[in-house]
């Protein structure tokens, strides 16, 4: 059978293609069945491992391990789970979350916007919440443009991403500390991951720059015994995973440069398109299953994982702040939840970020409603955005000041035809 496509006469032969279909599909139709069974192993491998006596060797076998992945890092019996505890009758729940307007050289002039939407909910009080957002415009040329290693460059999205990030951290610290101030007992909810990963590679100044502030944050909440709390809804982590995987190594020290399962060497066959390079590693089977996949398994809802410790790198340099995270069956799924080791040192602490966290994702029907109402505050829309570009045009009209938007910039803001 042929489908004729197009008119130029170019024709698909799906009879050629057809092997190759049926083999795609009854590949998806075991899927299902295949990954089931490996998720069962990656069950029983937790719950071997993770018991009093057996998660001291994994984390020997972890610690020594030459692997490129990230390894979680064990304080104790790793298969517990830890019911949820009584939410404090009265708490206030701090929250920040940004966005922003990239710079655009196509535009009137080089600026980018970043807008901090922050609340603070008081449950058990009566007082009412604080609800609002600042946006702050960065167009000086030290904010436009960055020097490292003796070369200017204009600033880069990646750049302003970052600096958003630090934003609503420094915020969220000050946000808090006001709350605690103000004699509430308060919980700190930031938007995502507490471990700014992406800066190594960076270069030393800028990095050493966003490092510092992060410490100081977080300083900030450690003298003030204010638990702070990074949510990741639908993490797709698998540090745990891979310290399991550690577990099914044959090696007696795992190393994955020499893996016995990998055929390499000069009596190797040559790899081709036909006769790819043979790999099955014994640790293979548990590739694809992530902790929170793994974890819904074993919690039930309100309740937490064992708390791990992160093995990323750029962690040396948070000073005593390191980053741990538990994971937490807030009821339509399995959040990772991260916290500084100030908080992870804390039962007390910790209760509170357990169960106020919990609470909130049950407020917000299955996400945390803080955050949510913090990003309804943040969000700038591509209305926002032309608005703001045109009332910037508008000043510098009425005020005589001389630019230009390029023909791009121009045909962005009309639909082209």
């Amino acid at each position: 059978m042929a489908v004729r496509l197009g008119s130029r006469g170019r024709v698909l032969d799906l009879t050629a293609v057809k092997g190759q279909v049926d083999a795609m599909v009854a590949a998806q139709v075991d899927a299902p069945a295949q990954f089931e069974q490996r998720l069962n192993h990656a069950v029983d491998l937790l719950l071997e491992w993770g018991q009093a006596g057996r998660w001291q060797e994994l984390q020997q076998m972890t610690q020594s391990a030459r692997v490129s992945w990230l390894l979680a890092e064990f304080y104790g019996p790793f298969a517990e789970v830890i019911d949820a505890p009584t939410r404090e009758s009265k708490l206030s729940v701090a929250a920040t979350d940004g966005s922003q307007i990239f710079p655009d050289r196509h535009e009137i002039s080089p600026c980018f916007l970043l807008n901090i939407g922050y609340v603070l909910l008081h449950y058990g009080s009566g007082e009412r919440a604080l609800l609002s957002s600042r946006p702050q415009l960065f167009w000086r040329e030290h904010e436009l443009y960055q020097e490292w290693g003796g070369r200017r460059t204009g600033i880069s999205r990646d750049v302003v991403g970052f600096r958003r990030a630090l934003l609503e951290l420094t915020e969220l610290a000050e946000l808090a500390a006001a709350s605690q101030r103000a004699g509430h007992s308060t919980l700190a909810i930031n938007d995502g991951t507490l471990i700014m990963w992406s800066l190594e590679g960076r270069p030393p100044e800028f990095r050493d720059d966003c490092l510092r502030q992060i410490r100081s944050a977080l300083d900030l909440l450690a003298d003030r015994r204010i638990p702070l709390a990074g949510y990741i809804s639908r993490p797709g982590g698998s540090d745990l995973v891979n310290a399991l995987r550690i577990a099914m190594c044959p090696m007696s020290m795992t190393n994955c440069d020499r893996c016995p399962g990998l055929q390499a060497g000069p009596e190797a066959p040559e790899p081709s398109s036909e006769s790819p390079p043979i790999i099955e590693r014994p640790c293979d089977s548990l590739q694809g299953i992530s902790d929170a996949v793994l974890l819904r398994r074993v919690l039930q809802p309100g309740q937490r994982s064992a708390v791990f410790g992160s093995g990323s790198r750029i962690l040396d340099d948070y000073g005593p702040h390191g980053v741990h995270f538990f994971y937490l069956h807030v009821g339509k799924e399995v959040a990772r939840v991260e916290i500084p080791t100030y908080v992870a040192a804390d039962s007390q602490l910790l209760d509170r970020v357990h169960a106020g966290v919990l609470d909130q994702a049950q407020k917000g029907d299955g996400y945390p409603v803080s955050l949510a109402e913090a990003h309804e505050r943040a969000v700038v829309r591509g209305a926002d955005r032309e608005a703001f570009y045109r009332y910037l045009e508008e000043m510098f009209v009425r005020h005589d000041v001389r630019a230009r938007v390029s023909l791009k910039g121009l045909r962005k803001r009309a639909a082209a035809i």
